[in-house]
């Protein structure tokens, strides 16, 4: 898996932005179906589902909290 850039341009914010958008509202639907679902089973792997999106949103969000003006120091200017 490459790793993430140093840097997080505008345009990288903003893909992050509507990524973590997505993946918190996949958090709230699945935390709210597993409790309106009757079936335990179903209720656990839909839990399941909104605990990995969770995980997912909180690697993303890590990502964006990184020092970018320390990064754009590295970055050759034209």
């Amino acid at each position: 898996m490459p790793a993430p850039p140093k840097v997080i341009t505008t345009k990288d914010a903003s893909y992050l932005k509507d990524q973590l958008s997505w993946l918190l509202l996949a958090t709230k639907k699945c935390s709210h179906f597993a409790k309106e679902c009757s079936d335990p089973e179903i209720a656990q792997a839909i839990d399941k589902a909104g605990r990995m999106h969770e995980r997912h949103y909180n690697l993303l969000l890590k990502h964006l909290q990184t020092n970018n003006a320390e990064g754009m120091k590295q970055v050759p200017q034209h």
